[in-house]
């Protein structure tokens, strides 16, 4: 069976991963896509029983075929076909490997590469199904981060949900730590790439085993946002950044960055009141995307995953 390799940009949602994703468009792996599925279906494994029989592995692809992202990929994979060209005692991660390669669509399918952000929550799954994969690690300021999420309907809906979604995405410090002394992970901040572009070019490159041109480095680096941080000291009220700060303070911190009010703090009834706009904003997002979305996809041929 043939040798897949992997490579993985982890970091929160809004902090750069999709134009880190672009500057590895010379590498064997290419662009990395997001997949949205692996973790989710390895923790439902056992709902399918055991899927080296065939009706149970069956069921599992269908499922996985139907996830938005893997549908945008218009996949030719006839299920018999797939599951006769696996080996004896093959597992799930043969079934991502295989799936990822169809994707790619360019010759070259044992190499690919995944940036679905939230994957940062379930790092240690990744390990265990991709022990020898390649890891990238993204940082941004939580602050910028809240004000890009607030731009998208899928979000956390406040800047103190945002404050706690970044917060527990960024938990994960040990394991991280642990993979960049082992070699296994390349570690840096959305603002360190924008400053310095051409050079973590060279170094991800390097640590992808990668050979890169100069000329393809420039090309890679034009389309850089110069100086694309710090939004939030502009566009944020004072009261946000409190906000903020009460929440996730010791975390901005514990990465590098600064933080305004340190001793800031949030009341048990503002609490109370965040909590129940969440769960009325969340129950209207779901029913959109599930029912008038759906029904857009289904119906009136919207991309399934354009958003």
């Amino acid at each position: 069976m043939a040798k897949y390799n992997q490579v993985f940009i982890i970091g929160a949602p809004r902090s750069g991963t999709t134009f880190l994703a672009s500057l590895l468009d010379k590498t064997v792996y290419g662009k990395p896509v997001e997949t949205h599925f692996i973790t989710k279906y390895y923790k439902k494994l056992d709902s399918y029983g055991d899927i080296s029989r065939f009706e149970n592995f069956q069921f599992l692809v269908e499922d996985i075929l139907k996830e938005r992202p893997v549908q945008q990929w218009s996949l030719s994979l006839n299920v018999d076909n797939f599951y006769r060209s696996l080996p004896q005692g093959f597992d799930y991660k043969d079934v991502v490997n295989h799936i990822l390669s169809l994707q790619k669509k360019d010759g070259n399918s044992t190499a690919w590469g995944d940036k679905t952000p939230h994957y940062i929550g379930d790092l240690d799954i990744l390990l265990t199904l991709f022990p020898s994969a390649r890891y990238i690690h993204i940082v941004r300021d939580g602050r910028d981060v809240a004000l890009s999420l607030l731009e998208k309907n899928w979000g956390p809906n406040s800047v103190y949900e945002c404050a706690r979604y970044w917060a527990r995405l960024n938990q994960n410090i040990d394991l991280i730590h642990k993979m960049k002394e082992s070699g296994q992970l390349y570690n840096l901040t959305y603002e360190g790439l924008l400053d310095e572009t051409k050079s973590h070019i060279r170094s991800i490159y390097d640590f992808l085993g990668e050979q890169v041109l100069e000329e393809d480095v420039d090309a890679l680096s034009v389309s850089v946002k110069s100086k694309n941080y710090g939004k939030w000291k502009l566009k944020m009220s004072e009261r946000d950044i409190q906000t903020f700060d009460a929440v996730a303070g010791n975390d901005l911190r514990r990465l590098g960055y600064e933080v305004m009010y340190p001793d800031a703090k949030i009341s048990s009834y503002e609490k109370i009141i965040y909590f129940l706009h969440a769960k009325f904003s969340r129950a209207y997002f779901l029913f959109y995307i599930n029912i008038i979305d759906g029904f857009k996809i289904r119906f009136l041929g919207k991309p399934p995953f354009n958003e």
